[in-house]
């Protein structure tokens, strides 16, 4: 059975917030900022933490850096856009929580704590109907960030149905790539990225969720 949190809904707009007409899916091109940037502004608008318009259509003279808003856009889309060397989730979630804590909270899940505990993090925060960035390693490549937003189980594992800012989102559809979990593998590289068909090893995972 597919599990998709319940705070998004197919509109005549596309795949939006629901309640709310703004777009879910952020694609890299749509305002600066490095793929895990754009997948944590992507919690933050599914959460309704912040409009989707405060960061694809800024006006500095209209940012106030005195504001949690304000300081959340300085620090990521200002000084942190373009991170080439990389950007981990920890390191994300300390400039998060240094931005915007009036405003949420963050929870970090590491596969340094076990895959099953990780794993676990992800299923019950989908559970509770909370997106999850996730962060992962491809094979000889840089890595890169994503936004699960749903998950079906099956014999081999779970699937983790994705919105991927690397790529453009089809109109009527929920998600823009699948990754499979191969739970009972004891590969580093144990799920495979559908959209990329490659072996892939998810190694963070952040929870964000309003105060």
């Amino acid at each position: 059975m597919v599990h998709i949190i319940n705070r998004l809904q197919l509109s005549s707009d596309g795949l939006v917030v629901k309640g709310t007409k703004q777009e879910a899916h952020l694609q890299q091109g749509a305002m600066d900022g490095a793929c895990a940037v754009y997948s944590m502004m992507m919690c933050l608008i599914i959460l309704r933490s912040i409009h989707r318009n405060d960061v694809v259509s800024l006006d500095d003279e209209k940012i106030k850096g005195n504001t949690s808003k304000g300081r959340l856009i300085r620090t990521f889309l200002h000084y942190n856009g373009f991170v080439r060397c990389g950007y981990t989730l920890e390191a994300l979630r300390d400039d998060l929580l240094h931005s915007y804590q009036k405003k949420v909270t963050a929870n970090l899940f590491s596969i340094e704590d076990g895959t099953n505990i990780l794993m676990e993090g992800i299923i019950n925060s989908l559970n509770n109907n909370i997106p999850v960035e996730l962060g992962f390693q491809r094979k000889g490549k840089m890595g890169h960030a994503v936004v699960a937003i749903g998950y079906e189980k099956n014999i081999t594992g779970v699937l983790l149905y994705i919105l991927d800012p690397g790529y453009p989102i089809i109109y009527g559809q929920y998600w823009n790539n699948v990754i499979h979990v191969d739970l009972n593998s004891n590969r580093k590289f144990n799920a495979f990225n559908f959209m990329e068909k490659e072996s892939i090893c998810i190694d963070e995972a952040l929870v964000i969720e309003n105060k």
